[in-house]
Order: structure tokens, then sequence, then C-alpha cells
């Protein structure tokens, strides 16, 4: 909201003095406070739009040794402070730059800027709010439901709050506002939701521009307060004739107008601030203390975060809210200003907020399955590894939970084999015999499980005295499951599933709202199948009659037949051995990819013909390119094994780890499925064929974001 250039000279209040220049390519001074003079430590001190920043010693004093230029803005800032700035030249010493502090005023009647103001400069971020999770906050039908029954025709189906909650009488309000409809919360603390077929222009806003640009300071020891709780969210709201102020994260901001713009530096956005919304406790006692240990926290994402390495600045690991669920869109300038600064675009970051898309669960957890058929017995052992997410999987409100559903069967006849041992999804997953009743099926439903007084659960989070049970996957751990199914004598060619699901509500709650959509009116992905819930991974292993198994594999209904005793079909189709030839080109991981193969290509045999890249990298997609004809081109720091014209083998595929890091990326397809498709003639017996594999690797340190594995010839067999 705040990142422009200044178009003119510093005033008196920012002027800087240039007492001497010297011949070192640097920018030296002291910052100081404007009304005393006196040093001002610990302030930041950037050279604009640059990597180039300082922090200022005990004397107020700071060196940039790479600040190099004939016209340079240098920026000073610190939290409760406005941004001061200067110009200079590379070279300049004894710069002063003076700050002012931010009156801690906040004005009661102060009136919210319309987001559409904040778009004069700032259009893109603008659009990506617009219609967001930010956005619609106020107009949460969920929320509505669960308050007062009053967001979707069936709301009054279930819990209500209003109607059945013990604090009802004594707290009828809640403090649902305090997030969802935080501008007229903030101008009356402790009101209740507005009627929703009466919202106010405020309580449309959601979590609008300004409120979030006002947030001076969050006590970080009473996190666990909802909302702008009074006491624990300070906000600066300016009185009519104060200087209008807007926080951001930047650091070195300097554009000001008078009366409706001036930056401050607050660091806390870019992850204390979600605390407010994304970390509370209930108050059984109702003093008005939500962190007693009477209290059962709800919300836990950003106690979970600051548990993790994530948290840590000093971490390689190191990720704050902003960075993951503000994600950069490539973005140069933050305005459309013409004289704001281009930027790096990792500094500019998307406003749309997102958490619960396809995109970030698809990419929140790593699944993986091992499994093993011996005589009468197929044992499965799954691992579901929180690797990519920052806190706990899930996360966020109580009643959203994952289901790991384990499924074995004999690929002839799709028969369910019998399960032996190991877990079953908890009632919570859904008691029935419905599509999308999980509850008692192999597998594990992961919740946080609370009670109510009388020890009955779950229970809306208000009312919660304790938990039952809370199984949910920590940032980095692994959650690990096995499972056994008897496999009868006779049985031929046997496949296993693990399928990981997430769902926004446990579904006794889903049905008795009737709930077809989501909060914000999306289609329900809990009500759809196939999955009743979003699929977020899903891993497969095939085992033919002898017992010989290909886990992971893709298109597995394609393996070896079995014959009327349930033997396996000897593998009569070998041909010549598959040859590498050509190399792979080293990785950000340091790893030169390869291929290898298993079973024979082959026009008509039955066996699978899998063809392998190794040592590619973890998490990142890749496909198979084949062609007629080996080539050994250079390309993008590698080769190109494969003579144009070539083929691609598509979609593309992600690759698992597999073996030991950090050379562990395993991309997998049957060639023979392709070959007996009958898609592409040229692949008849006796052709040879050239592949090779393709994958993307974002770190690449050739610059191009590729990895790219040696190549395979073989030839086609009958």
């Amino acid at each position: 909201m705040m990142n422009h250039r200044r178009q003119w000279a510093p005033s008196g209040l920012l002027a800087g003095a240039i007492l001497s220049t010297t011949a070192a390519a640097q920018v030296s001074g002291t910052v100081v406070d404007a009304s005393t003079m006196a040093p001002v430590r610990d302030a930041i001190v950037s050279l604009q739009a640059t990597t180039e920043r300082a922090e200022t010693d005990v004397n107020g004093a700071f060196s940039l040794p790479n600040a190099t230029g004939p016209l340079l803005t240098i920026v000073a800032a610190k939290k409760g402070r406005y941004n001061g700035s200067v110009q200079v030249s590379g070279g300049s010493s004894g710069v002063v730059i003076m700050l002012e502090a931010v009156p801690q005023t906040d004005d009661p009647n102060y009136a919210f800027v319309d987001a559409s103001t904040c778009g004069g400069c700032h259009p893109d971020q603008l659009s990506q709010w617009t219609g967001s999770p930010m956005n619609k906050a106020g107009t949460n039908l969920w929320v509505y439901d669960i308050y007062d029954g009053t967001g979707t025709a069936g709301g009054l189906g279930g819990f209500v709050y209003t109607r059945d909650s013990v604090f009802k009488d004594t707290n009828p309000n809640s403090e649902c506002a305090a997030c969802h409809q935080p501008e007229p919360w903030i101008m009356a603390p402790h009101t209740a939701l507005e009627d929703i077929t009466m919202l106010s222009q405020a309580a449309l806003h959601g979590v609008s521009c300004d409120v979030c640009h006002k947030f001076a300071h969050i006590d970080r020891t009473k996190v666990n307060f909802p909302g702008i709780y009074p006491g624990v969210v300070d906000m600066t709201r300016p009185g009519p004739t104060e200087t209008q102020i807007e926080y951001g994260v930047l650091g070195d901001t300097s554009f000001e107008l008078a009366s409706i713009m001036r930056p401050s530096y607050q660091p806390q956005l870019t992850s204390t601030m979600c605390a407010a919304c994304h970390q509370d406790k209930n108050d059984p006692d109702e003093d008005g203390d939500f962190e007693e240990p009477n209290g059962v926290i709800s919300e836990p994402t950003y106690l979970e975060w600051l548990a993790t390495p994530y948290a840590d600045p000093s971490s390689p690991l190191a990720a704050t809210c902003v960075d993951c669920h503000m994600p950069s869109y490539g973005a140069t300038h933050v305005a459309v200003v013409g004289s704001a600064p281009a930027r790096d675009p990792e500094t500019i970051r998307s406003h749309r907020v997102e958490g619960t898309t396809p995109a970030y669960l698809d990419n929140a957890v790593t699944m993986t399955m091992q499994s093993d058929r011996t005589a009468g017995v197929l044992t499965l052992d799954v691992d579901v590894t929180n690797d990519q997410t920052g806190h706990h999987v899930p996360t966020g409100v109580t009643v959203r939970n994952m289901i790991l559903l384990v499924e074995a069967w004999e690929t002839s006849t799709g028969q369910p084999l019998v399960q032996t041992s190991g877990e079953v999804v908890h009632a919570l997953g859904g008691v029935g015999s419905s599509p999308g009743d999980y509850a008692g099926r192999p597998g594990k439903l992961y919740a946080k499980h609370n009670h109510d007084a009388s020890g009955n659960g779950p229970t809306f989070f208000t009312d919660a005295t304790g938990i039952l049970f809370d199984n949910r996957i920590h940032a980095l751990q692994t959650d690990s499951t096995s499972y056994t199914f008897a496999v009868p004598p006779g049985t031929g060619a046997v496949q296993a599933r693990a399928r990981l699901i997430y769902r926004r509500a446990f579904r006794f709650l889903t049905l008795a709202k009737g709930w077809t959509v989501d909060g914000h009116g999306n289609s329900l992905e809990d009500v759809q199948p196939p999955y009743y819930g979003h699929l977020m991974e899903e891993v497969s292993s095939f085992f033919d009659c002898n017992g010989n198994g290909v886990e992971d594999g893709d298109d597995i209904a394609s393996g070896t037949s079995c014959d009327a005793d349930g033997n396996g079909v000897p593998d009569e189709c070998e041909g010549d051995d598959p040859v590498n030839f050509c190399q792979g080109k080293q990785n950000s991981l340091g790893c030169v990819p390869f291929v290898s193969s298993t079973g024979y290509p082959s026009a008509s045999c039955p066996n699978p013909f899998r063809i392998e890249g190794n040592d590619l990298v973890p998490g990142e997609a890749g496909f198979l390119l084949y062609g007629k004809q080996p080539g050994n081109l250079d390309f993008h720091g590698g080769k190109l094994c494969v003579k144009t014209p070539f083929q691609r083998l598509l979609p593309p595929k992600v690759a698992k780890a597999t073996g030991q890091p950090p050379c562990s990326g395993k991309l997998t397809r049957d060639f023979n499925k392709r070959i007996q498709s009958g898609a592409d003639p040229s692949l008849s017996v006796g052709a040879t064929v050239y592949v090779q594999w393709y994958g993307r690797d974002a770190a690449d340190p050739s610059g191009f974001g590729d990895s790219l594995t040696g190549g395979l010839s073989f030839q086609i067999a009958p």
C-alpha cells in the first residue's frame, strides 16, 4: 500500500546533510530521532529496491559499502516511526537521516479507506484481493451457519451457536466478527456479526487493505486472544487533521502524499499479524483472559509455525506466512506511479492470500507406500510426510480433517482383499454405507478431536473443554502406518492403493447442514464423487501372480496377466537389453540423472516395460520424450539425447522421493502401454527407439530451470 518512490527533494523533516565525500564506493552516516537528534539504534537502512541493507549500531551509525551510483535513494526505517529518506551520490559519508515517531493515536470515528481507492495506485493488489478469501471473510456462509444458522438453506441443522452453545446467553455475540467483519468490530468491539440480509459496506469489505496496513503492533504474549482484540492489537487510525499512515514490510519505501499516505515499517505484518485470526483459544470461565491454561486452542496455525525451523530467520528453511501464502507473481513494480522503483519480483507479493486451494493441497505433503506380497499376505507400509507445509497438516479450524484410505483388491475380479491388521478410519470419516462414508475402512483420519464438559465430542470450539486426540502431522514429521491383507490361495494379480483426501469439515457436520458449497460459495468437493473430498496424494502398487511387484507405478492395470491357476504368464518376450548412451546434466542437488528400465519392450506381451528416470529433483515435474534417432546436442548446459523430431509422453508426472536423499527423485512410465496402444504407428516390431527424461529443476545452476537424464535405446520385440 505504500511502496512508491519520492517525487521531490526531501523535506526538512527527512533532510540529510552530506558533510564530506570520500573515494570509497559507499554511503555511510547516522540515523537520528527527528525531535531530539538522539541516535536511533537497530534501524534498517537500505539502498532503495536493492538487497544492500545495514542495521544501525548503538550510535545510530550505518554503512552501505556497495551503494554506488550518481543518484541514490537511501531509506531508514524502524517499527513505530515513519520511514525517512535522503538522496545522495555513491561515496557519500556523514549522511544524516531523521526518523519521526508515528503518533500512536487511534480515532474511533475513523472511516476505513475503501479498497478501490488503494487500487488507484495498486491495481494488481486490488484485483488479487477482490473475490479472495480475505475479501469474502464478512460473507462466509459457513460462519453464519455455525453462528446463527442463516448462511445456507440447511444452516439450522447441526450446531448453531446462538441456539446451542453454553455461552449463548452470557456471550451471545461471540467473537466471530473480530476476524470475519473486522471493520465493524474495530469501530465497535464485541459486536455480533451483522444480519446477513442487511450487511453494511464495512462488513462486505471483509479483511480489507486499510485494516491490515493499520496494524501498529500485535502483543505476542497474547496471540491466543481472538481476532483484532482490544488491548492486543493496536491500530493507528488518524484523526481528521492527522497524517495518514500505512504500515508495510519492505522497509525502503519513501513515497509520501500529504494527508493521504506516509509509510512506516512494520515487520510484524509478515507473520505475527496473521496470528490475530489464525491463532486463538476459547475462554471457558468468561473472564476475558484467553491465555489461561483452562482454555482450548481452536485456531492453532501461528504457534504451530512458530515451533518449527521455518520461524527461525537463521534456518535454511526460514519462511514467513507471506513467503508461502502470498507468493511472488512476477511483477517488478508495486505501483503504477511512474516513479515507483523497479524491484526484484520476489519482493512483490500476491494479495490473494490462498491456503486451501488445490495448488496448496496438492503440494502439502509427500506420501509413499512400500509393498510386499508373500504367501497369503499383502503388506502395505504407508508414510505421510509433512515436508512442504510450515505448520501441522491439516491446520486451521477444528473441523478440517484429512483421511488416508488404503485399499487392496484382485485385479481380474475387483474383489477387495480382507484387511487382517492395521488401523481403520475413525467415525469422523463418515459412518454408514453411502459413498463418502469412510469410517471403518483401512486407513486413518487425521484431525483434532475436542470434547465438551460432558466428555462428548467433537463440539464447536467455543464449548470445548479438552482434546480427545490430536493426531495431525507436525511440520517436517512423518506419520507411518502398516496394513496387511489376506491373499487367498489361487488369487491372481493384485493391486493396492493409498489415497490421502482432504475435507473442509467433518462429514457428520457437512450432512447435518446440507452443505453443497463451501463458505465462499464454491462447489464443495466433500460431497462430490469420486473422492468426497480433495485428493491430495495417491500411490499404487501392482503384484503379479508370482509376487513380483512394481511400487507406485503408472498404468498399473496393464501388468502381468495370470492363467487359470493364478500363475504369472512366463516371460517369453525377452529381447536385447536396452543400452544407455549420452550423459545426463548435473542438477541443483549435485546429482547426474540417468535412465534405467525393467522388463522388455514388446508389441504383444502383457509384461510392463518401465522406463525410469533416476536422481531427479523430488517434487518437480517431468516427462519422457522419445524419437527414432539418437542425439547429442548441447542443450541448456546438458545434452539433448534424442534428435528432433521427437514425441513427449504427457501429462507430466511429479518425481517421487525414493532411496537416499538428495539423489532420490524418480519418474516412471510403462512404455509398453504406448507401444501397444497403436497411437504411434512408428513404434512397430523391430523399430529402435531412443528415450530421455526431461524434468524441472527450479534451482538449476545453469539458470535454465531444467534437469536432463542421459539417454536409453532399445529395440521393440514381437
